[in-house]
């Protein structure tokens, strides 16, 4: 990862009081992005589902991020531009009892204010795309598809860590991919959106994850993305986001309201193995 741990809180203390004198951090960051339609994959959520269905119940997040597991010093130390081909990507979660405000841009309005849990009820997590002084430009559903948020690199409100896992959907070959760092784990096909409903492309991140009780629709699983349905058909009031679910319908076809269905054995491996915050990408 590049850090060196035996200087870690030394490092730490000198940056946090970087924060604090100047207020200022000079990185910055270009990573990737992700993919699809969540509607009603909880209890508690509003994702895109077929609508005569009935909304799921009584659903456990699965598979959270450790408390603490790097102080948001090191996302602003290690967030500069990595090495050609290097697969780590810096996220952040929100600390118990804590709230930030999303920003339109470093500085910017508020848009919204996110508390330590997600709608869904998962610990808060978001992706960092871009580092700007001591603003974090991260992957939420809460600004338009290819908008960033923006949350000031508050370590008392934030702590920060990294994944080398990632996930890429490609529209055309109908087929999706997980990858740690530079290599394959699975390969699978899906379905993806209607020519009318299609799935968002561009650079999102994994914001929940379920298993069980959901809506059978969406088979055993699901994995919920900070990627937004803006084509929403007439009538539709399963809601706006995108997931990737299981399903036991057909594959390889575009027929879905923008979700990317897929074998419930894929979802579940998904779940069992990416955290909060994974980058996904959804490609043409």
């Amino acid at each position: 990862m590049g850090f060196d741990r035996s200087d870690f809180w030394f490092t730490a203390l000198v940056v946090f009081c970087a924060l604090l004198a100047a207020g200022a951090i000079a990185f910055e960051i270009d990573l990737t992005r992700d993919d699809e339609p969540a509607a009603q994959v909880a209890t508690t959520s509003t994702v895109v589902a077929p609508p005569p269905e009935p909304a799921p119940t009584g659903v456990a997040p699965a598979n959270p991020p450790a408390e603490d597991e790097a102080p948001v010093e090191r996302v602003a130390r290690e967030a500069d531009p990595k090495p050609p081909g290097s697969a780590e990507k810096p996220y952040v979660t929100v600390r118990n009892g804590a709230e930030v405000a999303i920003r339109s841009a470093p500085a910017g309005s508020v848009v919204t204010k996110a508390g330590d849990r997600t709608e869904f009820g998962s610990p808060t997590v978001f992706s960092v795309d871009r580092v700007r002084g001591s603003w974090l430009g991260v992957s939420t559903p809460d600004v338009p598809n290819g908008s960033l948020g923006w949350v000031r690199a508050d370590p008392g409100k934030i702590t920060g860590g990294y994944t080398d896992y990632r996930i890429v959907v490609d529209l055309s070959s109908h087929d999706a991919r997980l990858r740690q760092g530079s290599r394959l784990l699975r390969r699978w096909p899906v379905t993806v959106g209607s020519p009318d409903t299609p799935t968002p492309t561009g650079s999102f991140a994994v914001t929940d994850l379920f298993r069980g009780g959901l809506n059978p629709a969406y088979g055993c699983c699901a994995v919920a993305l900070s990627a937004t349905q803006p084509n929403l058909p007439t009538g539709w009031s399963g809601g706006d986001r995108i997931a990737i679910h299981g399903t036991d319908g057909p594959l390889g076809v575009d027929t879905s309201t923008g979700c990317v269905r897929s074998r419930d054995k894929d979802v579940s491996a998904l779940v069992d193995t990416v955290p909060l915050g994974t980058p996904v990408t959804i490609q043409p």
